[in-house]
C-alpha cells in the first residue's frame, strides 16, 4: 500500500478534525437550543411580570386598566387581572380568553381557553403575582407569554442544520487546503533541499524566511551542511597531504636504498679483494679499518633513517601546549660546546612563545636546524635565533646556496659540493626530515638566502 505524502495526510487529518467538530457543534445546537430558548422566555416573562407589578402598584382602577392594555400590546403578552373574583382580560398575542377554576392552583399540563380549546403548555409561559391599587384592594395579575412549540422549534432547527453543516464543511475544506499548503510548503521545500544536499551539491541552501521552529531547523540544516562541506574540504586537503607524504616516503625509501647500495657495493668489493689477496688489498689491517669506518657510516645512516621515520610517526600524537623559547634554550645548550670548537657563538632573542605540538617532533626540528647552522656555517661566525608567537627564525653566516641548490636542498640524501667536501659523514636527510615533520604538522616554512647568510623560518600560524 502506497503511503500518503505529507500534504494529503495533513489535509485529511485537518478536514477530519473540522468535520468532527462541526457535527459535535450542530448536535449540541439541536439538543440544547430548545432548552435555552424556554429558559430565556421564562426569564423574560418573570421580568415582564415584575415590571408590570411595579407600574400598577398604588394606581387607580382606570390607570391599572390602561397601563395593563398598553403593557400587553407593547410586550405581546396576555394579562388577566382578578379583583374580588372578577376577571379582566387584556390580550396582546391572540384573541382568546383564559379561564381558570377559581380558588384552584393552575394546572401545569393544560391551560383552559374560554372557547373550549386546549393548548400545549410548552407553547405558553404563565407567570402570576399580585398588586394593590390606591384603595388598598388586592389585585391578582396573571401574565401569559407566547412561545413557539418546542417540537416546531426542533423541526425548524432540523431543517436548517443540513444547510449549515454543508456550508461549514465547505469552509472547512477551503481552510484545510490553505492550512495544509501553508504548513507543508516549508517542510516539502526542506525535503527538496536536503535531497540536493544528499547528492553533495555545493550550492544547496535552504532559504530561511521565518524565526519560528521551522526557521531554526532550516538554519541548523544550513549550518550543518556548511560544516559538512568544511569537513569534506579539510579531509580532501588532508588526504592530498597524506598522499604527498606517502609519495615522499616512497621516494625517500628509494633514495635510501640507492644511498645504501653504493657504499655496500664498495664495501663488498673491498672485502672480496682482501679475501682474495688482490693487489694493495693484501694490507688487510688498513682496509679492515676502512671497512669498519664504512660500516659505521652505514650504521649512522640507517639510524638516521629509522629515527626520522619514528619521529615522523609521532609528529601528530601526544600534542600539548609547548614553550618553544624554553625548547630553544635546551637545544642551544646541547650545541654550545660543538659551536665553540668552530669558534661560533649564539645570539638568541626568544620571547615567551606557546604553541600546541608534539615536543619530540619540535625538538627534532630545532635540533636539526641548529645542527646544520653549526656544521655548515662559517667558522667564527654568529648564529642568530629569533622567536616570537608568529615565527621561529635561525640564521647562520655562510656562502648562500644557488637557486639550483635550493631546488634540491630538501631532497633526501642531497648534498651540495661544498657540503660533501666539508662533511662527508653527513647523512643528507636532516632538512628532508625537517620538511616532512613541518608538513605533517601543517606549519609553513622557507629556507632562503639573506645577504651573506642562509635563513630558515618556521611560521606558527
Amino acid at each position: 500500500m502506497k503511503r500518503l505524502k505529507l500534504f494529503p495526510k495533513t489535509f485529511l487529518v485537518s478536514i477530519g478534525l473540522f468535520a468532527a467538530l462541526i457535527i459535535l457543534v450542530h448536535a449540541l445546537v439541536y439538543t440544547l437550543m430548545p432548552q435555552f430558548y424556554l429558559q430565556q422566555k421564562e426569564r423574560e416573562a418573570a421580568d415582564n411580570l415584575t415590571a408590570l407589578a411595579t407600574e400598577l402598584h398604588s394606581k387607580s382602577t382606570e390607570d391599572i386598566r390602561r397601563l395593563s392594555q398598553e403593557f400587553a400590546t407593547m410586550k405581546n403578552v396576555n394579562i388577566t387581572l382578578t379583583t374580588d373574583g372578577r376577571n379582566q382580560y387584556f390580550q396582546g398575542f391572540q384573541s382568546v380568553n383564559i379561564v381558570t377554576d377559581s380558588g384552584k392552583s393552575v394546572d401545569t399540563s393544560v391551560v383552559k381557553i374560554t372557547d373550549g380549546q386546549t393548548v400545549d403548555p410548552r407553547s405558553v409561559i404563565l407567570q402570576q403575582g399580585s398588586v394593590t391599587n390606591n384603595q388598598g384592594r388586592a389585585i391578582t395579575v396573571k401574565l401569559l407569554a407566547d412561545v413557539a412549540p418546542v417540537t416546531q422549534a426542533k423541526l425548524a432547527t432540523l431543517h436548517v442544520l443540513p444547510y449549515t453543516m454543508l456550508g461549514s464543511l465547505l469552509v472547512a475544506l477551503i481552510f484545510s487546503y490553505i492550512y495544509s499548503r501553508f504548513v507543508t510548503r516549508p517542510i516539502r521545500q526542506m525535503a527538496a533541499v536536503t535531497t540536493t544536499m544528499q547528492r553533495l551539491e555545493k550550492d544547496a541552501h535552504y532559504p530561511v524566511n521565518s524565526r519560528d521552529e521551522i526557521g531554526v531547523l532550516g538554519r541548523n540544516i544550513n549550518e550543518l551542511y556548511q560544516n559538512l562541506w568544511q569537513t569534506i574540504r579539510s579531509l580532501e586537503h588532508e588526504n592530498k597531504r597524506i598522499t604527498q607524504l606517502e609519495k615522499e616516503k616512497i621516494a625517500f625509501l628509494r633514495a635510501a636504498s640507492h644511498e645504501l647500495k653504493t657504499p655496500l657495493a664498495a664495501l663488498r668489493i673491498m672485502l672480496e679483494n682482501m679475501q682474495l689477496n688482490i693487489g694493495e688489498y693484501k694490507n688487510r689491517d688498513q682496509y679492515l679499518a676502512e671497512s669498519v669506518a664504512q660500516v659505521d657510516r652505514l650504521a649512522a645512516m640507517v639510524n638516521d633513517v629509522l629515527r626520522s621515520g619514528s619521529v615522523a610517526e609521532q609528529a601528530l600524537r601526544q600534542e600539548k601546549r609547548l614553550r618553544i623559547d624554553k625548547l630553544i634554550s635546551e637545544v642551544v645548550d646541547d650545541y654550545t660546546l660543538l659551536a665553540k670548537t668552530r669558534g661560533m657563538t649564539f645570539t638568541v632573542d626568544a620571547r615567551p612563545t606557546t604553541i600546541r605540538a608534539n615536543r619530540d617532533m619540535m625538538r627534532h626540528v630545532i635540533s636539526n636546524l641548529v645542527s646544520n647552522a653549526v656544521r655548515h656555517g662559517d667558522a667564527g661566525s654568529v648564529i642568530r635565533i629569533t622567536c616570537n608567537q608568529h615565527e621561529l627564525a635561525i640564521e647562520n653566516a655562510c656562502r648562500p646556496l644557488t637557486k639550483q641548490q635550493l631546488q634540491h636542498v630538501f631532497d633526501p640524501f642531497y648534498r651540495s659540493n661544498a657540503t660533501t667536501k666539508q662533511h662527508a659523514d653527513s647523512s643528507g636527510i636532516g632538512l628532508y626530515t625537517v620538511k616532512m615533520l613541518l608538513d605533517a604538522r601543517g606549519l609553513d616554512h622557507d629556507f632562503t638566502p639573506h645577504g651573506r647568510s642562509m635563513r630558515f623560518v618556521v611560521r606558527f600560524g
